[in-house]
């Protein structure tokens, strides 16, 4: 059986195991590749895979008291992801002069690991709060300075001014810091402080068995608690051994497409809402309310939390409700759509407003419907099918244009294609039940998923007895908000920040973690 997980043991690819296969080779999903290199070929290797690949990832990890820095690399269409690894100094390449993408991830190692990339470029701060002594729990040990403000130096003067917004924001709003620089319309400048939300869930994963940091991984990010899980449980269960039987896969589907139902329903009610519709979100909220009450009655959570175990899957969803009660909610999902797309002063705020070109996305790494919508044609249930995707593979909506609109659009045909999914796979037969490890060994593996805001990637190691060592969190909120400010940017009014926010539709405790 296919897992389209890729492991250091138990498999015929070995991630990090030391390949002599060439940088960049496009190889099949059911292998896995990886490389030990040294400091000095890093960057050749980085020049070379990023001439074909995508920078997925980009994290550290101490191992024997050496930090070592790992990059994952993935080749679109079906060809699999690439792990190249290396022992670190104090100082290491500068990879983000090459790939811009690993920006993001070099201010997260600095935070973490106290390791910083050659030349000295100035780097942010991200989820260590400022008030943070060296004695904060980290993975590894403090700088020797402190990270920098998380945005560039500017001055403000004339007629523009900077607004503090947040971290308080609204009723139901995560704690988000904005800091708008405005001439009182127009954005000027835009950063995020999204430390607020820091919990350290990677450092609190250490030593705990994987049913237990199931919890954990599940509510990193509530609203991606199927997808997050899906990546975890599909690590662990490349490392011992699990076969997955597939009718239990087709139940995690479902509960995958279930869950990308009622978020891009939320996006549409957010959406209206920062419009100034109150009908529309109304009546979004509305459909919205049905897929978290279809989620309740198949599987017993509003936010399909518990249904995924290490193994399988504790509960099958229940079919006849989903027969009846998803066309229903799909019916009130279509009709908002449709009077919303049909109310000019609602698509003239979307139109052309928080653009991501797609040069841009392309260069940040962004996934999800945020990338597809800028022309990107990236989905992982397609692109590294694994499960009941190898046989049900899922269509991939594209726009160009890379603004609210193009993102929206996205969105609803993809809410059209899981429901659709969701069909076809209880059709074919779903099941429940969880397979037992047939044994506990050091190994590691990546596990990947298509959650609703785009690819979710875990890498995972485990020692002897089964516990964790290190386990890397990264949800697509972590590839995306890097363009927000971009967005906000991008010829936009003060105004137009939610709308852009809604429709990127992330969370920061995914950042955060």
């Amino acid at each position: 059986m296919n897992t389209g997980t890729q492991a250091t043991s138990a498999s015929p690819g070995v991630v990090g195991g030391g390949e002599t296969a060439g940088f960049g080779l496009r190889v099949p999903a059911t292998e896995a590749w990886g490389s030990d290199v040294s400091e000095a070929q890093v960057e050749t290797v980085v020049h070379e895979l990023s001439g074909g690949g995508r920078l997925a990832d980009f994290f550290g990890s101490v191992e024997d008291e050496q930090l070592v820095l790992r990059l994952v690399y993935g080749f679109e269409p079906g060809g699999g992801y690439r792990i190249v690894r290396w022992p670190a100094a104090a100082e290491y390449p500068a990879l983000s002069e090459i790939a811009p993408a690993a920006f993001v991830e070099e201010c997260e190692i600095y935070e973490q690991f106290g390791a910083r990339p050659a030349g000295g470029r100035p780097l942010n701060r991200l989820v260590v709060p400022p008030h943070a002594g060296r004695d904060f729990p980290r993975l590894g040990r403090a700088p020797a300075r402190e990270p920098g403000p998380v945005h560039a130096p500017h001055y403000v003067s004339g007629e523009a001014i900077e607004y503090p917004f947040g971290p308080v924001r609204a009723v139901a709003q995560e704690s988000l810091y904005v800091g708008l620089v405005t001439s009182g319309e127009e954005v000027i400048d835009l950063y995020l402080l999204q430390w607020h939300k820091h919990r350290g869930l990677e450092r609190r994963l250490q030593g705990l068995d994987p049913q237990r940091a199931l919890f954990l991984v599940e509510r990193a990010e509530g609203l991606s608690a199927v997808g997050n899980s899906w990546a975890f449980c599909r690590a662990v269960e490349a490392i011992v051994g699990i076969d997955v039987a597939d009718s239990v896969d087709r139940t995690r589907g479902v509960a995958l497409e279930l869950e990308r139902l009622y978020n891009h329903a939320a996006a549409v009610a957010a959406l209206a809402q920062s419009t100034g519709l109150s009908v529309g979100q109304a009546q979004a909220e509305i459909a919205l309310e049905s897929f978290l009450r279809l989620n309740a009655a198949t599987f017993g959570h509003r936010y399909l939390f518990g249904v995924l175990a290490v193994g399988g899957a504790t509960r099958a969803p229940d079919a006849e409700r989903l027969r009846t009660e998803l066309p229903r909610a799909m019916g009130e999902l279509r009709r908002v759509v449709k009077a919303l797309k049909s109310t000019n002063s609602f698509v003239d705020r979307l139109e052309a407003c928080g653009i991501v070109p797609p040069d841009v996305a392309r260069r940040l790494g962004l996934v999800g419907p945020v990338a597809r919508g800028s022309g990107q044609d990236l989905d992982c249930r397609r692109d590294h099918p694994f499960g009941p995707y190898l046989v049900h593979p899922s269509e991939v909506p594209v726009r160009q244009d890379g603004d609210v609109l193009a993102r929206m659009e996205v969105m609803v045909e993809e809410a059209e294609q899981a429901a659709a999914l969701v069909n076809d796979l209880v059709a074919a037969g779903t099941g429940v039940g969880v397979s037992p490890a047939s044994a506990f060994e050091a190994g590691s593996a990546l596990g990947w998923c298509e959650s609703p805001r785009g690819e979710s990637l875990l890498w995972l190691a485990l020692d002897g007895e089964g516990k964790i060592r290190r386990a890397r969190l990264r949800p697509g909120s972590v590839r995306n908000w890097r363009a927000f400010d971009d967005a906000a940017r991008s010829r936009n009014v003060f105004t137009d920040v939610p709308i852009i926010e809604a429709s990127f539709w992330l969370t920061v405790a995914g950042f955060a973690r």
